[in-house]
C-alpha cells in the first residue's frame, strides 16, 4: 500500500473509530469492538464482490446497489454507513486497510501491544509465556501474541513487535558471526 493510502486509511479509521484522546472506559471499548465487529461482517459480505465494488470502470451508482444488494438492510449502521461512504468516494479498495488500522487504534486504546513469533515448531506454553512477559516488560503493555509456523526459520524464533523485529533463529545468529568476522 504506498503512503497516501495509508494516510488515508488511517483518516478514516480515525474518524470511524472516535478513540482518540479518551480515556480507556468500559462502555467505549464495548462500543469499539462492535463498530469492530460491524466492519469484519462488511468486509465478509462484501469479500466475493470487491471487483465490482472497487473496479474504476464501474458507475458509482452501480456500486451503491451492488452494496445495497450485498449488505442489505442488516447493515444500517456506522459499518455499513463507512461502507457506503467509501464506495460512493471510489475508495472502497481501502476497507481491508481501514480495519487493520481500526484494530490498530483499538489496541493502542486498550494498552494492548500485539506480537508474532515465528518458528520451525509450536513453541510450548512456558515458552510463549517467557516471550509475553519479556515483550511485557520492554513496552509495559499487554500482549497479544501470535504464533507462526514458518519452515523458513531452521532452528530459534522471531518475535516481531510493529516495526521491531527481534532475529534469535540460527541463521540470524550464523550471518552475525560471518559479519562480525568479516568485519575483523
Amino acid at each position: 500500500m504506498d503512503l497516501g493510502a495509508r494516510m488515508l486509511a488511517k483518516r478514516y479509521a480515525r474518524a470511524y473509530m472516535a478513540l482518540d484522546g479518551r480515556p480507556f472506559a468500559a462502555a467505549l471499548d464495548a462500543a469499539a469492538k462492535a463498530k469492530l465487529e460491524g466492519l469484519r461482517r462488511v468486509f465478509e459480505a462484501a469479500r466475493p464482490h470487491m471487483k465490482a465494488l472497487t473496479h474504476p470502470a464501474v458507475n458509482a451508482a452501480v456500486r451503491m446497489d451492488v452494496l445495497n444488494r450485498v449488505l442489505g438492510a442488516d447493515f444500517t449502521g456506522p459499518a455499513g454507513a463507512l461502507a457506503a461512504l467509501l464506495v460512493r468516494e471510489g475508495r472502497f479498495g481501502l476497507l481491508e486497510d481501514v480495519m487493520e488500522e481500526c484494530l490498530a487504534l483499538h489496541d493502542a486504546f486498550c494498552g494492548v501491544v500485539r506480537a508474532e513469533v515465528c518458528s520451525r515448531y509450536p513453541l510450548s506454553d512456558g515458552e510463549v509465556k517467557r516471550i509475553e512477559k519479556m515483550i511485557n516488560c520492554v513496552t509495559g503493555r499487554k500482549v497479544s501474541l501470535r504464533q507462526v509456523i514458518a519452515e523458513r526459520v531452521i532452528g530459534g524464533f522471531e518475535i516481531k513487535v510493529g516495526d521491531t523485529l527481534i532475529d534469535a533463529t540460527v541463521k540470524g545468529r550464523l550471518e552475525t558471526m560471518k559479519a562480525g568476522l568479516l568485519k575483523s
